[in-house]
C-alpha cells in the first residue's frame, strides 16, 4: 500500500519514513526519537539534532511518561519540555527546510518490491508511482466496480473486463444491461426472449420464454384432458381422433331407433334393450332377422318352433315344431282320445267331493267373519298415525348429505302395529370400506312402547330398495337378516337413533350406478332419491 504523509498517534512506536533506502541515510537526517528519517524534520537550538514534528508534538502531549519510547522526556516545575538529545530544560525547535528537502530527495525502494516491482526513485516521488495506475503494477488496489475485492494493479483489467461479478454486460437476448451476477443470474431466469427448449420435446426446438405458454397451448405433443367426460390424457395431436371415434364418452345415435346418448351406453346398455334391433331368429327359420319387439309375435308364428301338444292338458307332454302339429296329432289321434276320457272321470270326481265341501256352512262363516275383523283392523291402522312397514323414504338435498361425516336419519316407524320401532341412516358420502365410493344404508333398531311385549332377540330378514324414479321397474334392492347380529336385543336398543349401532350395508350401492341415467331409469333425480324398507315374509299380526 502507498504510503502517505499522516499524523502520529500515541499508539504508533515511530512516526518517521520507514522505506527501505537505497543508500543508508545520514545520521543527522535520523530522529534521535523514532529513529527513522524524519518526517517533517524540526531543528533544536539547543544541540542542532534533528527530530520528526510528530514525534515532538506526540512526546510534548503526554502529561507524565514514564516507559515505553517516550520514557527520556522529562518536564521541570514549569512543566516544559527538555531536549530528548543534550537534556536541556527548554527544549526550543524550528522545522529545517533544508533538511527535509534533502530527506525526500534520498532514492528508495517501491514498498512492493518483495512482489517483484523494481522501481528506485526518490523518497518525494514513492507515492506518484504507488498510486499511479500506470506505474506499480504490484500495488494493492480495489476493484473499481465496487465488489469489494482487493488484487494488484496488473490483474485489474482482466478482473474488471471477464471476472468482476458487478461488471456491467449486456443480455445476449433481450440486450438488457446490467451487472453479470444479476444478468446470469435473476434476470436469465425471468428474460422473456430466452430460448427454452419445449418440456414436450416437440420438433420447433427452442421457444422464447414469453411465447412458451402460447406454444404449449398449440404443441401437438402438450398432454391434454379429453374435452368430453371420459378423462383421459393424451396428446393434443390425438384429441381430434380420439373425441370423434374413440371416447366412450362422446354422443352417438343407435342406428336403429336413434336414440341419442353417450357411446357407452348406445353400444351397451342400450343395445341389449332396444326395440328395433335387428335379431336372427333362434330357431333359424327362413326369416333373416327379425325386430326385437316383433320376436315374440314371429315366435308366435314360426313354423320352426317347439311347441306343446293342443293335448298337454289331457296329459300329452310332448313337444314338436308347429309345422309339424297336425301330423303329431293325426298320429296320436287314439292315445289324445283316451287321456281325454281319462281327464273327464277325474273331473266328475272331483266335482262330487267339490259338493261335499259346500254343504260346509259353518267354514264359510268363520272366513266371513274373519275378513271383517281384518278390514276393521286395517281402517283403524289407516286412522292412526303411526307408519308402518313396508314404508317409502323420500331422501331430499342429496347434494348436501355428501359431505364427509354427515349422515341422514329417517322419522322412526314400526315394523308391524305394536311392534319393533325403527328407523333407516343414509350415509351419501359412504363409511367405512364404502367411503368415497358407495351409498350406505343402515336400520337403527331404537327403543320403542312396546317392548316389553315383543319377542327378543329380533329376528328376521329385511330388504331395503333404492326406487327407480322414472318406471315401476328395475328397482335396486339389497336385504340382510338379523338373525346374523348377535346383539338385536332389547339391551341393544338406544332412545336417540344417532347414537345407534345401524345393521346394513357400507356399500349399498356404488355412485357409479347411483349417477348413472338412462331412457328407463333414473335413481337420483331432482336433487333427492326414494328408498322403500320391507320385512320379508311380513304378515300383519292382529289383536
Amino acid at each position: 500500500m502507498s504510503e502517505g504523509r499522516h499524523m502520529a498517534t500515541p499508539n504508533e512506536r515511530s512516526a518517521g519514513y520507514k522505506y527501505k533506502f537505497v543508500d543508508t541515510p545520514h545520521d543527522r537526517y535520523i530522529c534521535k526519537i523514532c529513529r527513522h528519517p524524519c518526517r517533517d524534520a524540526n531543528l533544536s537550538r539547543c544541540c542542532g539534532q534533528n527530530f520528526c514534528k510528530s514525534c515532538l508534538d506526540i512526546g510534548k502531549d503526554l502529561n507524565k511518561p514514564s516507559t515505553g519510547l517516550f520514557s527520556f522526556w522529562h518536564f521541570n516545575k514549569k512543566t516544559a519540555a527538555t531536549c530528548p538529545s543534550c537534556q536541556n530544560n527548554e527544549l526550543d525547535t524550528f522545522p529545517n527546510v533544508q533538511a527535509d528537502r534533502e530527506i525526500r530527495s534520498l532514492h528508495v525502494m517501491c514498498t512492493n518490491k518483495e512482489r517483484g516491482c523494481e522501481w528506485q526513485g526518490e523518497l518525494n516521488d514513492i507515492n506518484s508511482h504507488l498510486g499511479n495506475s500506470d506505474s506499480c503494477q504490484f500495488a494493492d488496489v480495489k476493484c473499481s466496480n465496487e465488489c469489494g475485492k482487493v488484487l494488484q494493479r496488473q490483474y485489474l483489467t482482466d478482473h474488471v473486463e471477464t471476472e468482476c461479478p458487478y461488471r456491467k454486460v449486456d443480455c445476449q437476448y433481450c440486450h438488457t444491461t446490467g451487472k453479470h451476477q444479476f444478468i446470469e443470474g435473476e434476470h436469465k431466469e425471468q428474460c422473456p426472449k430466452l430460448p427454452l427448449p419445449c418440456p414436450n420435446k416437440c420438433e420447433i426446438g427452442s421457444v422464447p420464454h414469453e411465447e412458451m405458454e402460447a406454444h404449449r397451448k398449440e404443441c401437438p405433443f402438450e398432454i391434454v384432458k379429453c374435452s368430453i367426460t371420459c378423462g383421459k390424457m393424451l396428446q393434443r395431436q390425438y384429441l381430434t381422433s380420439h373425441v370423434e371415434t374413440e371416447c366412450p364418452c362422446r354422443k352417438a345415435d343407435c342406428q336403429y331407433c336413434h336414440v341419442t346418448g353417450e357411446h357407452h351406453f348406445i353400444d351397451g346398455e342400450h343395445k341389449k334393450q332396444c326395440p328395433k334391433l335387428p335379431l336372427p331368429c333362434p330357431n333359424n327359420c327362413e326369416v333373416e332377422s327379425v325386430l326385437r319387439e316383433d320376436m315374440e309375435a314371429h315366435r308366435k308364428e314360426c313354423l320352426l318352433e317347439m311347441v306343446q301338444c293342443e293335448f298337454h292338458n289331457v296329459g300329452c307332454e310332448e313337444k314338436i315344431m308347429r309345422k309339424d302339429l297336425m301330423i303329431h296329432n293325426s298320429k296320436k289321434a287314439c292315445g289324445h282320445l283316451a287321456m281325454t276320457k281319462n281327464q273327464l272321470e277325474d273331473v266328475q270326481t272331483r266335482f262330487a267331493n267339490l259338493e261335499a265341501v259346500i254343504s260346509i256352512a259353518a267354514v264359510h262363516n268363520v272366513i266371513k267373519n274373519t275378513v271383517k275383523q281384518w278390514s276393521f283392523q286395517l281402517a283403524m291402522i289407516a286412522k292412526s298415525n303411526t307408519i308402518l312397514m313396508p314404508v317409502t323414504i323420500k331422501v331430499p338435498g342429496f347434494v348436501n348429505l355428501c359431505k364427509p361425516k354427515r349422515a341422514w336419519y329417517s322419522e322412526y316407524y314400526y315394523t308391524y302395529d305394536k311392534g319393533y320401532k325403527m328407523c333407516l341412516r343414509v350415509d351419501a358420502a359412504g363409511v367405512g370400506d364404502g367411503k368415497g365410493t358407495h351409498l350406505s344404508v343402515f336400520l337403527h333398531l331404537m327403543k320403542g312402547p312396546y317392548d316389553d311385549e315383543l319377542t327378543w332377540p329380533l329376528r328376521g330378514t329385511f330388504e331395503v330398495k333404492l326406487l327407480n324414479q322414472i318406471s315401476n321397474c328395475e328397482h335396486y334392492s339389497l336385504s340382510w337378516a338379523y338373525d346374523d347380529y348377535t346383539d338385536a336385543t332389547a339391551s341393544g336398543r338406544v332412545k336417540d337413533a344417532v347414537n345407534a349401532r345401524g345393521w346394513g350395508k357400507s356399500q349399498f350401492i356404488s355412485n357409479e350406478n347411483l349417477h348413472k341415467i338412462t331412457p328407463i331409469c333414473q335413481y337420483l333425480k331432482d336433487d333427492c332419491i326414494f328408498l322403500q324398507v320391507s320385512k320379508h315374509g311380513y304378515i300383519l299380526e292382529l289383536q
